[in-house]
């Protein structure tokens, strides 16, 4: 039972990390974040910039901390899934 406990919390975030590498190539909050950004303004744009738009947006993710980046990407995630903010 408690080999359980413990093991499945554990699985959980392994999971959610893997997910998180295989959407975005990163694992880090505000690394992650800035893939994000780059690929709603490439979408918004109509036009792909490749990784100078990701540039761009890690120059303004690099001072934000770890929560400020995890409460942008929560933001960005439901900003899809309502239609907005294209």
């Amino acid at each position: 039972m408690i080999r359980i406990l413990i093991t499945t919390p554990l699985l959980i975030v392994i999971l959610g990390l893997a997910t998180l590498y295989y959407a975005y190539g990163e694992v880090d909050p505000c690394r992650t974040l800035a893939v994000e950004r780059a690929r709603r303004a490439d979408h918004t744009m109509g036009v792909s910039l490749g990784h100078l738009t990701e540039s761009i947006t890690r120059l303004g993710t690099s001072q934000m901390t770890t929560g400020d980046c995890v409460k942008g990407l929560v933001r960005s995630w439901r900003e899809r899934l309502e239609g907005t903010n294209d």
